[in-house]
């Protein structure tokens, strides 16, 4: 395979996804999957952004374009990104490219912090963070499916309550796999969560809260506790605390654990609450012990207290 050298073309108007300039969500995200599996490329060959779009006879600011998934490539620049990289041009389209390319994703590994309590309970925080694995994986399958069919992500399907349960549900069924049969999952809407098969751990009962919301339910009782906050990123993994909306993948920001009992509640029966609720206070937050902190994804304003008090968690 040879092309010329020359300047960059990219005002070749054959391109691969279509000629119209008005894409679909769909193809938008075709792009930014092919720009995740081209950096993938790129990485394992060694090469920084500027030598590649240098080798392949690119600016730098039109080769990220592409890598960023914004630039809809021309079939002859494929080629030429192909031949700088060494490669087969095939190599880059080989479908589905996404799932070659974009990894499972995972908790970060240095965010994790151990606790007596976990020894208490019987729950490692291996488990916890197979669990969260887990939940990422099943949650990226189903929205990789809503996108396929051009349909929203599923933040964007259910109703934030709703989607707050499906992960809880997901993280619970996680835990269950990684604990060998230690760990049973209760029937739907049952106390607790987690219900232990043998005496070396104890039962455990799950909730998730979007953001710096306290997780809520609708019974207070006593017992052993694992709390888990997220956000939604966008489709990148980027989470900006200062944005208006909020994006689509879900990602968990922190995990607490702890003994709880019914000081630590704030009961309501509000009119357009569903029913009796039970908050969890200021008190019974501080009373669990921080487990996991992604600070990339914090939802705490970098100069705040509660964001500072993270930081000192990890020495920072």
């Amino acid at each position: 395979m040879s092309l010329k050298s020359g300047g960059d073309i990219s005002d070749i108007s054959i391109i691969i996804l279509g000629m119209n300039d008005s894409r679909t969500p769909h193809e938008d995200d075709l792009l930014k999957q092919f720009g995740y599996s081209l950096r993938t490329i790129r990485k394992q060959a060694g090469l920084s952004q500027e030598d590649l779009a240098t080798k392949a006879g690119f600016s730098r600011s039109y080769y990220t374009e592409i890598e960023t998934g914004k630039r809809n490539i021309s079939i002859l620049n494929l080629y030429r990104l192909a031949e700088a990289l060494g490669i087969e041009s095939a190599h880059l389209l080989r479908p589905p490219f996404v799932q070659h390319a974009r990894p499972t994703r995972t908790p970060i590994s240095h965010g994790f912090l151990n606790a007596p309590i976990l020894a208490e309970i019987g729950l490692p925080v291996e488990m916890v963070k197979s669990s969260m694995t887990y939940s990422y994986a099943i949650l990226d399958a189903i929205d990789q499916t809503l996108r396929s069919g051009n349909a929203a992500h599923l933040a964007k399907n259910v109703e934030l309550a709703n989607l707050s349960s499906m992960i809880g549900n997901l993280l619970g069924a996680g835990i269950t796999l990684a604990s060998n049969g230690l760990f049973k999952r209760n029937a739907p809407h049952s106390y607790p969560d987690l219900v232990a098969q043998t005496s070396e751990v104890k039962d455990v009962e799950i909730k998730v809260a979007l953001e710096s919301n306290q997780p809520k339910g609708h019974l207070a009782k006593a017992g052993y506790y694992l709390i888990f906050r997220y956000v939604l990123c966008d489709v990148d993994g980027k989470f900006n605390p200062q944005a208006i909306l909020r994006g689509d993948v879900v990602t968990i920001w922190e995990a607490r654990v702890g003994y709880l009992d019914l000081r630590h509640f704030n009961k309501s029966n509000t009119a357009g609450d569903s029913g009796k609720t039970a908050t969890l206070n200021a008190e019974g937050m501080r009373n669990l012990a921080v487990i996991y902190v992604d600070l990339e994804c914090c939802p705490y304003a970098r100069n705040s207290k509660s964001y500072r008090a993270y930081e000192r968690l990890f020495g920072s």
